[in-house]
């Protein structure tokens, strides 16, 4: 026997409709797979106008709407439709800034390291290289299992990482034995990687 209203029904379209889109665009694992199934479960609901949880409380809002109206479908379609285009474009954008703004976060001690490296200057080089190691662990952290969409579909990220991690620990050993000519060659081809990676996915 159904116990939704229009108004309750309408209400979980659109819950679903933001669970999927933070499940797609914002989450990873155990959590995506959560809202997922949220969205699921709430679109069941719109769809056979039941909730079981409304059964067990005798909860029923079917009389709560007395006024029909033949464009309702017709509106809460094209909401829909906004709704998945606006919140889609806009997660999109968003989380490539993000994206963009950690790289960038990275970006600021390796130029420090490099210009220490070039200059001779071994502690200060050292010191930058220990920032720019500390925000590399937290980009790798981050988008080791996370994926925003300008990257997500990009074979090559994983390796890339790996990759970058390689060379800085082979800059950090060169810097250590005073070799500091070969740490400025490892670095040179972290930021080869990077830039590749950056052209690969549109984020320059």
């Amino acid at each position: 026997m159904k116990n939704l209203g229009t108004i309750d029904r309408i209400m979980r379209v659109f819950l679903a409709e933001l669970c999927i889109l933070a499940a797609f665009f914002w989450r990873t694992g155990e959590w995506q797979i959560l809202l997922y199934l949220v969205a699921v479960v709430l679109l069941v609901q719109a769809a056979t106008g039941v909730c079981g949880l409304y059964n067990l409380l005798r909860w029923n809002t079917c009389e709560m709407v007395k006024r029909k109206n033949k464009n309702l479908t017709a509106i809460v379609l094209v909401l829909a439709v906004i709704i998945a285009v606006l919140g889609g474009y806009g997660s999109a954008v968003l989380t490539r800034n993000m994206l963009i703004q950690d790289l960038q976060r990275f970006q600021e001690p390796y130029s420090q390291t490099m210009s220490g490296l070039e200059k001779g200057e071994k502690p200060e080089a050292l010191a930058s290289w220990e920032m720019m190691n500390s925000s590399f662990s937290a980009f790798e952290r981050k988008y080791s299992n996370y994926r925003p969409v300008a990257v997500r579909f990009d074979g090559q990220f994983s390796g890339d990482l790996q990759n970058i991690t390689y060379h800085l620990r082979g800059s950090k050993e060169e810097i250590s034995q005073g070799n500091l000519s070969q740490a400025q060659r490892d670095l040179l081809q972290v930021e080869v990687i990077i830039e590749d990676m950056k052209a690969r996915n549109g984020l320059n």
